[in-house]
C-alpha cells in the first residue's frame, strides 16, 4: 500500500472503554481524535494544537477532562489516611482547600501525582493522572486498619481555562464565586446541575474545574458553558501540549513514572521528611535525599525545524562523547517563544541550564542540538482578571 493510500490510525469506539458524560458534546463540536486515559476516551484535538493554544492564551477555552477520574476517601479515619499516602504535609489542609500531591510507594517511587480536594473534615477527592490509583488506595486501606471507604464517586470535571475564564465563571454563576481563591473549592449548582467548583486545572493559564456530580447532565452542562462562552470568543479544546510544556506541567507515565522519585522531578516542595507522622516511603525518601539524585527532570530548547507533533516514543539524549545521558518525553514548537521546547530527564551532571546536549530523533538524519533550560518558561497564571 502506497504512502498516499495508507489508512489513518483510528481508535475503535466501543463499550469496553468508558465514555465521559460530555462524549456526545465533544462529537458535536468537532473532536478529531481520542486517546485512552484512565480507561476513558480523552479528546486529543478539535481545531488543531496551535489554534487551540492561541485560544487558550488569548481568550477562554473549555473541554472534557472527565478522564481525571476521582477517588473519594471518606470515613472517620479519612484525614489520617490521606496523610499516610503522601509525603506532603497536610496539617494545614482545611475544608475547601486543594493541594497538589504526590503518592509514593515504599521505595519512594511515584505512584501518581494528583490534586487533593478536602470537601468535609472526613471527605476528600483525589484527582489523579493516568493510572490505577483507586486500586492502589483500596489495597492500602484494606491493610491499614483504618475506618475509611475508597470508591469512585459520580464526578466528571469540565475544565475552563484562559485569561477570560474568570469572566466566564462570573457570568455563569452571577458573580457568586468571584472570591474563590487559587486552589480553593466549594460545592455549588449551576441551575439544577450539582457540582464542585475549584480554582484548579492542568493548562498553565487561569483555570477552573466544574466537577459535575450527575453524569446524566453532562451534555446539558456543556451546552450551558458553550452558550455563555460565545461572547468571549471561546473554543472547545483538548489538553494542550504546547502550553503545558511551557508551564512545566508534568504528565504521569509520560514525563515521569514509578521509577522516579519526587526529588528527581523537582517536586521537593511536596516532601516534608520532618513531619511527626509516618507516611508510605518516608524512610526511603530520607535515604534518597541523603544520597542525592542521579537523574533530574529539566527543560530543553531544541534547534532545527519546528516540531509540531509530540514524540510517540522517548527520544534518546547524548553528550558530546556520544554517551547516552537521558531521554526526551515531550517536545513541541512554542509560537510565543518561536523555538522548540521540551521536557526531559537526564543525568544530573548534565542538568545545569545552558548545558549543550544532542538528541536523536527518528524524524531527522542527524542528531538535533539542544540546551538545558530552567523550568518553567511561563509560570501558571493565578490572576482572575476580573477588573
Amino acid at each position: 500500500m502506497s504512502e498516499e493510500t495508507k489508512m489513518p490510525l483510528l481508535i475503535g469506539i466501543g463499550a469496553r472503554i468508558r465514555k465521559s458524560p460530555y462524549f456526545d458534546s465533544t462529537i458535536k463540536y468537532g473532536v478529531t481524535g481520542f486517546t485512552i486515559y484512565n480507561k476513558m476516551y480523552l479528546p486529543t484535538g478539535f481545531a488543531g494544537p496551535e489554534a487551540e493554544y492561541n485560544s487558550l492564551i488569548n481568550d477562554v477555552t473549555f473541554g472534557d477532562f472527565a478522564a481525571e477520574r476521582q477517588v473519594e476517601v471518606s470515613g472517620p479515619d479519612a484525614y489520617n489516611f490521606v496523610r499516610l499516602i503522601t509525603p506532603r504535609n497536610l496539617s494545614k489542609c482545611e475544608i475547601g482547600h486543594c493541594k497538589y500531591i504526590v503518592l509514593t510507594d515504599q521505595d519512594g517511587g511515584i505512584v501518581n501525582d494528583a490534586c487533593l480536594l478536602r470537601l468535609e473534615s472526613d471527605r476528600f477527592w483525589i484527582s489523579p493522572g493516568d493510572g490505577d490509583v483507586s486500586l492502589w488506595l483500596q489495597g492500602i486501606a484494606i491493610n491499614s486498619g483504618m475506618d475509611v471507604k475508597i470508591y469512585e464517586p459520580d464526578v466528571s470535571p469540565l475544565q475552563i481555562s484562559g485569561p477570560k475564564a474568570g469572566k466566564l465563571i462570573q457570568k455563569l454563576f452571577n458573580g457568586i464565586h468571584d472570591d474563590l481563591g487559587y486552589y480553593k473549592a466549594r460545592e455549588t449548582k449551576l441551575g439544577n446541575i450539582p457540582m464542585v467548583i475549584a480554582r484548579t486545572g492542568w493548562s498553565g493559564e487561569l483555570s477552573y474545574e466544574l466537577y459535575l456530580q450527575d453524569r446524566k447532565l453532562g451534555n446539558e452542562l456543556f451546552e450551558m458553558v458553550y452558550e455563555a462562552a460565545k461572547e468571549f470568543n471561546a473554543a472547545v479544546i483538548a489538553p494542550n501540549n504546547i502550553r503545558t510544556i511551557e508551564g512545566g506541567l508534568l504528565s504521569y507515565q509520560s514525563d515521569f513514572g514509578r521509577e522516579h522519585n519526587p526529588f528527581t522531578i523537582g517536586l521537593d516542595r511536596l516532601v516534608d521528611l520532618d513531619q511527626d507522622i509516618d507516611f508510605i516511603g518516608k524512610e526511603a525518601l530520607k535515604k534518597i535525599k541523603e544520597k542525592g539524585i542521579s537523574k533530574k527532570l529539566i527543560g530543553l530548547e531544541i534547534d532545527g525545524d519546528p516540531i509540531y507533533k509530540v514524540p510517540e516514543n522517548f527520544w534518546p539524549i547524548y553528550d558530546d562523547n556520544d554517551k547516552k545521558i537521558g531521554r526526551v518525553s515531550r517536545c513541541v514548537f512554542s509560537p510565543r517563544l518561536n523555538r522548540n521546547i521540551g521536557l526531559a530527564i537526564i543525568d544530573v551532571d548534565h542538568s545545569e541550564p545552558g548545558n549543550p546536549v544532542l538528541i536523536e530523533s527518528p524524524r531527522t538524519e542527524h542528531k538535533l542540538t539542544a540546551r538545558v533550560h530552567e523550568l518553567p518558561w511561563f509560570p501558571a497564571e493565578k490572576n482572575t482578571n476580573l477588573d
